[in-house]
């Protein structure tokens, strides 16, 4: 109990109260994480209700000290009253408050793209179950994702791709080495995920060192955490290993293209080097409690078999990687390609959310025009 009281005291000492008042503008993006990368998608000025490093407009919050609420939902609903948005964008469909603020704003318009890959656990959230989500949009990777949203949100659901993968030119590979996406995650992975993982990693190293090769790996941090995710690869990999950090996020698309043939266990950037045309060796394992694999939600293919491994096992890793490794791009593309491009979507520049936001946009300041003429 004292423990989750320290913290909620630390998120309150955190809180930056600001004495200006906002701007009114037509849209708003919901949690700030990204916002940037919008801001280069659409090329229009947003307000941003941030969620993560809080910041809170007194004047705003002076209606709810009255009355004694400090909910933060309620404050969401009265920053929205407030700035009057036409629009209300998020670029993270893992956070049920916006879905929730959706039911109480009924003309203004919610749009969500999803932000990453989705496991079964996901979807039977209880904070998504027990309520009665909304959204007037929703971008997913693929046409298998919309079933599994359609169950817990209510909405007009259209096939995008990842947005950021969207925006990022696709270049030729001049590698063949096997470059690695890292899934070190220290505190927020599963730890039988992460266990598995550390399994793989060992695997990995035997193969790498029996034929006398080094393996590339894309850095997952590009903060002061990096040299730990450096330390964790070097007990794995003491010999045989390159490291390419990420310096933007940008970066780690172009370092993915450059390779022709790319290493991932459950990775969303794995999934979207699909997309670029990369040959792919996955070790897809199983999470707690769920039916999981390669590919899911869309139903179990056995032709992936070629790529992906049926148990973490070094004469699975090697057929795996000797399979891909062995396969010809113009094969790969014959083969294998046409079978998994739906997976994730590639949109170039992001064309259909462009499209829609536009006519959303046009809508509302036709129905504006006609109200000012009456």
């Amino acid at each position: 109990m004292n423990s989750i009281l320290l913290k909620k005291i630390k998120k309150l000492l955190k809180i930056k109260f600001l004495f200006n008042v906002p701007k009114k503008k037509n849209l708003l993006v919901y949690d700030e994480s990204n916002s940037q990368i919008l801001k280069e998608i659409i090329k229009k000025d947003f307000n941003v209700l941030k969620i993560r490093e809080i910041e809170i407009y007194f004047w705003i919050l002076l209606k709810q000290i009255i009355i004694f609420d400090f909910s933060y939902t309620t404050y969401c609903k009265n920053y929205i009253n407030f700035t009057s948005p036409k629009i209300v964008i998020s670029l993270n469909d893992a956070k049920p408050r916006f879905f929730e603020l959706k039911n109480t704003f009924k003309n203004i318009n919610f749009i969500c793209i999803q932000s990453g890959g989705r496991y079964p656990t996901n979807f039977k959230n209880p904070n998504f179950l027990k309520k009665k989500l909304k959204c007037d949009h929703i971008f997913v990777f693929n046409e298998y994702y919309i079933k599994e949203y359609k169950k817990i949100i209510s909405s007009n659901f259209h096939i995008l791709g990842a947005y950021r993968n969207n925006i990022v030119k696709v270049n030729k590979s001049i590698n063949k080495n096997f470059l690695l996406i890292s899934e070190y995650d220290k505190d927020g992975r599963d730890k039988k995920v992460m266990r598995s993982f550390c399994k793989l990693l060992e695997l990995l190293n035997l193969y790498f060192s029996q034929t006398n090769k080094k393996i590339h790996i894309l850095l997952r941090r590009k903060n002061t955490t990096q040299s730990e995710e450096i330390d964790f690869y070097n007990k794995f990999f003491p010999l045989n290993c390159v490291f390419h950090n990420i310096f933007d996020w940008k970066k780690s698309y172009q370092t993915v293209d450059k390779f022709e043939n790319i290493i991932f266990m459950q990775s969303t950037l794995g999934y979207e080097a699909i997309s670029r045309k990369k040959k792919v060796a996955c070790f897809q394992t199983k999470l707690s409690g769920s039916k999981f694999w390669f590919g899911w939600p869309k139903p179990f293919q056995k032709n992936y078999n070629f790529f992906t491994s049926k148990n973490l096992s070094y004469s699975e890793v090697k057929r795996v990687l000797s399979n891909v490794n062995s396969c010809s791009q113009f094969n790969w593309e014959k083969k294998h390609y046409k079978s998994l491009k739906d997976l994730v979507f590639l949109d170039k520049d992001n064309a259909k959310f462009r499209k829609v936001l536009s006519d959303l946009i046009k809508n509302s300041n036709q129905d504006k025009y006609a109200i000012n003429k009456l």
